[in-house]
């Protein structure tokens, strides 16, 4: 068997070789400087040639030349009159601009300098001229009217005797950067604020009871700081409340179901020998797979509220027993005379300046109130004159003599004379606004916080039905296939079947994984320069099934002119493959979908449009946002978690693009127009890069490792069908002395295994002698750049995500076998 070669030999040797070069090259310029040397003779292609100092000059500034043309920061020399003597192509891309109408031009014929201050300009020519070189960021305005946000260098140059000769500066284009970096603080400060100026406490533990966030709120409560709670257990922060927490997540671990809206009474360190109320409510937070890890909390503390219904309890007892209870003030108008007389409180609650006596009569009702207010206020007396004998109680809106408005509670009762005439209607009054709009703050605070529980309790709802979904076809497949007699031709529909609902199922969980990367700001592209038309091809031949299902026309219009854009491929797939997807899902059966590309200026527009149910004015705004999905007929049923044109959003926005949903409204269908930068305009069509499946038979020894027996011995299966001498092992442990025994040419390894994790199993192996040449294969859930190069610092060549991928392994086994041969 003939060993693997590891990569490392051929690039040690070569850094050897060049090392060695690189000395001899320093060493002949050293002889130059020192004026030892002439001219030079140099091996050539056609035989030794012979260069005098001034070729070997005009030599090297072509090669300096050349090296500056592909760097991609701007580079331009300029002579004692800031006048451009050279610039790199760099130039011309980020300014747009041509060599050819700026050369011997003075600089401003490139950009203008926008300083913040006149002292800043100066600082940087005082810095230049005493140390000949300056370094900042300051902002170029260029020729189209562009502002650019830049990092410069600035260099003074000098000839051959010393003498100042122009200055060279370098410019790195650093706008993108700083709006990314002001968007994430803006973000973060957005994030701290909500959780900094909550109304109610939050808190999240783990199983163990330990406090793993805490915000200011509910820390204050407690009577510890943030800080304090981090790592410790709730029986250590508030001992008299650990019992019924304890309680309720027991409960939750009993039932998974959330424990709402307990209310309870103690003691807390922050207020020791008062009693306060709290309304509390607990749900489980669970992983990918829906285990448990740990329980949030919402806690609002309800003690004025509680003691505001106990307190207008009491004053409504209060005002039906006593007529001089503080605040209320006493009325008498007299029907027959339309005198009135108020006492002191009246004449606070109207902002009147009472007299000494404390009543005051008016000779009619109109010199009490208001001109403006005067006809409601005498409707509503001569309603109270007709129900004599009967007391009536409203709410009403009042304005004081400062025009201050309030919100006033009014009973009023009419009393009759001897004579049977009703004389007297007798009233108090409230100021009741404080207390009213306390009131609506309640219910404004109960409505949000119903919302907010009824979009949680939707997404849950809706995941947990989509996830559901691929999972029934793909039990039924096993039972089918399991059962005897069937037919080969429905075992092949089957697989295909339970394949697609697996890679549905997949898709849901890595959108929801992205989400949640690109939020806290750890997804990254993978960009490369790719043909538009390979990324379109590939979205459209994984929606075409769907399609097809639904008995949808698909049409694809590509410009004749190929173009390159600078993307990671498989995200910008994922972009093109969610906008076709939710086209054909909101399309009728029969419906039509198109996708066009076209060239807008120095971009690329891509247009999805189809003829589904359209979008609603009201909802375009929010189409984008997370776990929004339109309004769909009720006999469409509604599939996804609402998360795919966030996802698309996100995506293109990281691409340097925009996206956006028009529709003229429901009925009418919708259209989502992409737009992305163009790097390179190919001059001839590219190959579409799609190889050829071949059938793969090997004779590799291949050990499979993870401690999932069902995952390892399927993957085992497969590995032998396709004709490996493959065994298996369950633990880290196990795998590294299995493969001592067994010695095999390729290790798959899980990482997160008992006894040995992958990362220590693949370090044993790679200490023992015949263990270098095996070639190993990390198996993991994580997928992220720090994954990989963890993966490869511990020894393994090759990184794959779970659920692998089977065609993936095939190729590169493949690949491993045609090198063994």
């Amino acid at each position: 068997m003939t060993p693997l070669t590891s990569p490392e030999e051929p690039l040690r040797a070569e850094n050897a070789e060049l090392r060695a070069r690189l000395e001899e090259a320093e060493e002949t310029l050293r002889a130059i400087r020192r004026g030892e040397v002439e001219a030079l003779v140099v091996e050539t292609a056609d035989g030794p040639q012979i260069f005098t100092l001034a070729s070997a000059d005009a030599m090297s500034n072509r090669l300096r030349g050349e090296i500056l043309s592909q760097v991609n920061d701007a580079v331009i020399a300029m002579d004692l009159d800031q006048c451009v003597t050279y610039l790199n192509s760099a130039v011309e891309r980020q300014y747009r601009i041509s060599a050819g109408d700026v050369l011997g031009r003075p600089l401003s014929y490139i950009f203008s300098r926008q300083w913040p201050s006149a002292d800043a300009e100066a600082a940087m020519w005082i810095s230049f001229r005493e140390h000949g070189e300056w370094r900042g960021e300051i902002i170029h305005r260029t020729l189209d009217g562009r502002e650019l946000q830049i990092e410069a260098w600035l260099t003074r140059l000098r000839d051959a005797d010393g003498a100042d000769a122009g200055m060279v500066t370098v410019i790195r284009d650093i706008t993108e950067r700083k709006r990314s970096a002001a968007e994430l603080q803006r973000t973060n400060e957005l994030l701290d604020t909500l959780l900094r100026t909550a109304p109610i406490g939050f808190c999240f533990l783990d199983r163990d009871m330990r406090f793993l966030r805490i915000n200011e709120r509910l820390a204050e409560i407690n009577g510890f700081s943030a800080e304090a709670h981090l790592g410790r257990r709730v029986s250590e922060i508030v001992p008299a409340h650990a019992e019924s927490i304890r309680a309720a997540t027991d409960r939750i671990l009993a039932t998974g179901i959330a424990e709402l809206n307990h209310e309870f009474s103690g003691e807390t360190p922050a207020a020791p020998g008062v009693t306060r109320c709290w309304s509390e409510s607990w749900y489980p937070v669970r992983d990918g797979a829906g285990e448990i890890l740990g329980f949030g909390a919402i806690v609002e503390d309800i003690t004025e509220r509680k003691q505001y219904e106990t307190n207008l309890q009491e004053s409504e007892t209060r005002m039906r027993l006593a007529t001089e209870t503080t605040g209320v003030g006493i009325w008498e108008w007299n029907v027959l005379t339309n005198a009135i007389r108020w006492d002191a409180q009246m004449f606070h609650i109207y902002g009147i300046v009472p007299t000494p006596d404390g009543f005051v009569q008016y000779s009619d009702w109109s010199r009490a109130v208001l001109p403006e207010d005067l006809p409601e206020s005498e409707r509503i007396l001569r309603h109270t004159v007709r129900l004599a004998g009967q007391s009536r109680r409203e709410f009403r809106i009042g304005r004081r003599h400062d025009a201050e408005v309030r919100v006033i509670e009014s009973v009023e009762t009419a009393r009759t004379n001897a004579q049977g005439e009703t004389e007297w209607v007798v009233g108090t009054s409230l100021d009741v606004t404080d207390r009213k709009a306390a009131e609506i703050q309640l219910w404004q605070l109960a409505a949000d916080l119903s919302q907010a529980d009824r979009r949680k309790d939707e997404f849950l709802a809706t995941l947990a039905h989509e996830l559901r979904n691929p999972l029934a076809p793909i039990r039924n497949g096993l039972q089918l296939m399991q059962m005897p007699g069937v037919e080969a031709a429905i075992v092949e529909q089957t697989r295909s079947m339970m394949d697609r609902q697996l890679t549905h199922m997949v898709r849901l969980i890595d959108d929801l994984m992205d989400v949640s990367r690109i939020t806290r700001g750890k997804l990254q592209l993978r960009k490369e320069h790719v043909p538009l038309a390979t990324v379109v091809n590939s979205a459209v031949e994984a929606i075409r099934p769907l399609v097809e299902r639904l008995g949808q026309e698909l049409t694809v219009t590509l410009p004749e002119q190929p173009f390159i854009v600078d993307a990671d491929m498989t995200r910008l797939t994922q972009v093109f493959q969610n906008l076709l997807n939710n086209a054909a899902k909101f399309s009728d059966r029969g419906g039509h979908i198109q996708l066009n590309v076209e060239r807008q200026e120095s971009d690329l527009v891509v247009t999805v449009k189809d003829t589904g149910i359209g979008i609603a004015a009201d909802q375009l705004p929010r189409i984008f946002e997370m776990f929004t999905q339109v309004d769909r007929p009720s006999e469409m049923v509604r599939s996804g978690l609402g998360i795919g044109l966030t996802l698309v959003k996100r995506l293109v926005e990281m691409h340097g693009g925009k996206v956006e949903a028009r529709s003229e409204g429901q009925g009418k269908g919708s259209e989502f127009v992409l737009r992305l930068p163009i790097v390179i305009e190919a001059s001839k069509p590219q190959a579409s890069g799609v190889e050829e499946e071949k059938p793969f038979k090997a004779s590799l020894r291949v050990l499979v490792v993870d401690d999932n027996r069902d995952a390892a011995d399927s993957l085992a299966m497969i590995l032998r069908a396709m004709g490996t001498d493959t065994r298996t092992a369950y633990d880290g442990q196990d795998g590294v002395e299995v493969a001592a025994e067994f010695r095999p040419d390729v290790i798959v390894l899980d990482i997160g295994m008992p006894k040995l994790d992958g990362y220590e199993a693949c370090r044993r192996i790679r200490d023992e002698p015949w263990g270098k040449s095996v070639v190993l294969i990390a198996v993991t859930g994580w997928g992220q750049v720090e994954d990989r190069r963890r993966s490869r610092e511990a020894g393994f060549e090759h990184h794959m995500v779970k659920p692998v991928d089977t065609r993936a392994l095939m190729k590169l086994l493949a690949g491993l076998q045609a090198g063994k041969q």
